[in-house]
């Protein structure tokens, strides 16, 4: 389950979202959620080109084409994966054709995984293409968009060794190497999300992505249905 945060950025995005009023259409609440994620990109923007920051914190390590970090469980808001479905609906037939069946695929693996079997399994993300970049970049998850490292080193060993870097970590040898205030931010953003679904009486659950996406792909009528208010089986919600 999401918990939201209080602050100016989450209001601003669930004011995007409170604005469509009652049982929006997909397209709008697609239109929506760009908005957020463009708040969020530009508050993220505005904040790490300040020199003060510059000067502070360490530089990301994250570059195109790394991909590591995209090996594990992903929760999302069901507006957000509506808005992923109707990316990949969106392209062109001979991509789309493709990435609906490795959906449907995935997405019979990952219902099943809580978030450490997902990362003992070393499965990539079905939207990571094989050049490492993701291919729904545009429409990303709020989760994936505040993740930022500051060693690669760290998400390479991160996703090799899961369980020796897990006693590492909780024995207290390794710190986590995650940029804090893109974690905020974006959780910020996550955060209006969840206030405005409240508002507009959306499920506030916490889907995986993969499966999500794909039952959204399977049943075209289960995108309205959930901006009804409608709430998603419970076989595609994130397991703990």
């Amino acid at each position: 389950m999401f918990t939201p945060t209080d602050d100016f950025l989450s209001h601003a995005c669930a004011a995007e979202l409170v604005a469509l009023g009652p049982k929006p259409g997909v397209e709008a609440a697609c239109a929506a959620l760009d908005r957020v994620f463009a708040l969020a990109e530009q508050s993220w923007q505005v904040r790490r080109t300040c020199l003060d920051y510059i000067r502070s914190a360490p530089a990301a390590a994250c570059k195109a084409g790394c991909g590591w970090c995209c090996h594990q469980q992903v929760g999302v808001t069901p507006v957000e994966a509506v808005r992923v479905a109707c990316y990949v609906k969106d392209l062109p037939a001979d991509q789309r054709e493709e990435m609906v069946a490795a959906v449907r695929e995935g997405g019979l693996t990952t219902a099943k995984m809580n978030p450490a079997q997902r990362v003992a399994a070393r499965m990539p993300c079905v939207f990571l293409g094989v050049d490492g970049n993701c291919r729904i970049y545009p429409v990303r998850p709020l989760r994936c968009r505040g993740l930022y490292s500051v060693d690669v080193e760290f998400c390479i060993a991160s996703l090799k060794d899961p369980a020796g870097m897990r006693a590492k970590l909780e024995s207290g040898l390794l710190r986590p190497v995650y940029l804090s205030l893109p974690e905020f931010i974006f959780g910020s953003a996550l955060s209006g999300v969840l206030k405005a679904s409240g508002r507009l009486k959306w499920a506030a659950v916490s889907l995986e992505l993969t499966a999500a996406v794909a039952a959204l792909l399977a049943d075209p009528r289960l995108a309205a249905r959930w901006l009804a208010g409608g709430r998603p089986d419970r076989s595609i919600q994130s397991r703990a």
